[in-house]
């Protein structure tokens, strides 16, 4: 008996990987995964504004735009999805250490591990059409530093301020492509976009001791801010057949002209404000509250967010070499918040990027891995004296092939950055950043392909 079944089936090996997946989203939401190393600067604004960008965007400058791959998710821009040739699971991890260097000269040194992203790309049409889903940072707050006050009308006392929290990002998106009827292997256009929902808790803590006194309570005033707001993200790519070689029949030799955009409009995030004071008293037994003066609770208010755009270009092949740069720019100029007052600056980043792989069907395990290299430079929304933060960073990474199954692959991606952020103020804090992030990626063509029974 032959039967032929139209129908598409997930494969067990499907199912486990899934269930991996699922298995790191419950990690991630109970417990607090996505931090960062300790900064000054992030109690400015929303703190540190994380990448998008997963482990193989990482390792060539952070471009997004025009950045499309058959094996890896492009979250930064929703019509990459339509390339997708596998269903694809991605997770990372990764390691941020942080050299603060004050205007006396001293240094403090950092560092914090976390995870970096999940996602997942179901594919039911490859280089068609494809949906994805993710749990991904948002935005983190982690400072902790001290202000010495010489006060004669008072007396000697300590500024002590603290930041912690992050607010996250779960989005849902799509995308499709369309590609030229008379020769579909030159003109495509894909469109796409994400649809999601951004939640989490900022804690911003102000301590004033008195350390040369016995006689004066410590107050701690402590404001808690939670946002929530749905959120969306557009995007584009066009890509062109610009280079084939007639005469020789390997598809690595035809170059690839790709234009991309991502677009989202400022967000109004909804907020609710726990503000209260207490006074302390510390004592060998340990703290004791005094009283407190003043709290509120459930304040509601709003958070205006700055409007995203991005745009790039690249030029070359996945199976053989990539080389691109794109440009990032956000009104950071129109945020406002109940919590803070000061002034940002619309931010802006130019970015590039290159990736080689020498032959990827080569037996020759180093000829199949992927190299990746790239730098970027940019402007920060934080305003410090009256000067723009500079942020520039050189990029590299290693993607790692290995085979699982039959119809099962996975990638493992180890990238590194290591660059500055800081202005010519000489008051300002010079801070050098390094950051390690190790992704782990996992295809399946199995999971929607048609069985046929006998």
């Amino acid at each position: 008996m032959h039967f032929s079944s139209g129908q598409s089936f997930i494969s067990k090996k499907g199912w486990v990987l899934l269930a991996v997946f699922i298995g790191q989203l419950l990690v991630a939401h109970y417990s607090t995964v996505f931090a960062q190393a300790s900064s000054p600067y992030s109690r400015y604004g929303l703190g540190f504004v994380r990448s998008n960008v997963f482990s193989a965007n990482k390792g060539m400058g952070d471009i997004s735009a025009p950045y499309f791959s058959g094996l890896h998710i492009n979250a930064a821009n929703p019509a990459s999805y339509a390339s997708l040739m596998r269903t694809t699971i991605e997770m990372g991890a990764n390691f941020d250490g942080v050299n603060i260097k004050a205007a006396n000269d001293s240094v403090y040194k950092t560092g914090n591990g976390s995870v970096s992203h999940l996602a997942v790309a179901f594919v039911p049409k490859p280089d068609r059409w494809a949906i994805s889903a993710g749990l991904l940072p948002y935005t983190n707050i982690n400072y902790n530093f001290v202000q010495s006050v010489n006060d004669s009308t008072v007396a000697s006392y300590n500024d002590i301020y603290a930041g912690s929290g992050s607010l996250y990002q779960v989005y849902a998106g799509g995308a499709y492509k369309f590609k030229n009827r008379i020769n579909e292997q030159q003109d495509q256009f894909s469109i796409g976009a994400n649809f999601g929902y951004i939640f989490g808790k900022l804690r911003y803590q102000k301590i004033i001791t008195f350390p040369d006194s016995t006689d004066t309570y410590t107050s701690n005033f402590v404001s808690d801010l939670y946002a929530n707001s749905f959120n969306y993200n557009i995007g584009i790519q066009y890509t062109r057949k610009i280079y084939h070689n007639e005469s020789n029949p390997d598809e690595r030799t035809d170059i690839y002209l790709t234009i991309g955009a991502t677009a989202n409009g400022g967000l109004k995030l909804n907020t609710r404000i726990n503000d209260y004071w207490t006074r302390l008293n510390y004592l060998s037994t340990g703290i004791s509250i005094i009283d407190t003066p003043s709290a509120q609770f459930n304040k509601k208010g709003k958070l205006n967010m700055p409007a995203n755009f991005t745009g790039g270009v690249m030029v070359g092949n996945e199976r053989f070499w990539m080389l691109g740069m794109d440009f990032k720019y956000s009104t950071w100029s129109n945020f406002q918040s109940p919590l803070y007052s000061g002034k940002l600056q619309d931010s802006w980043r130019l970015a590039l990027g290159f990736q080689v792989t020498p032959s990827y069907l080569d037996r020759k395990y180093y000829n199949r891995i992927q190299f990746r290299l790239g730098a970027y430079y940019g402007k920060s929304e934080v305003v410090y004296n009256n000067q723009q933060l500079n942020d520039v960073a050189g990029t590299f990474g290693l993607g790692f092939p290995f085979k699982l199954f039959k119809f099962t692959s996975t990638m493992f991606n180890v990238s590194g950055q290591v660059g500055s952020r800081g202005n010519n103020e000489p008051s300002a804090f010079k801070e050098t950043y390094y950051r390690f992030t190790f992704g782990l990626v996992l295809n399946d063509a199995d999971w929607f392909r048609k069985r046929r029974y006998d």
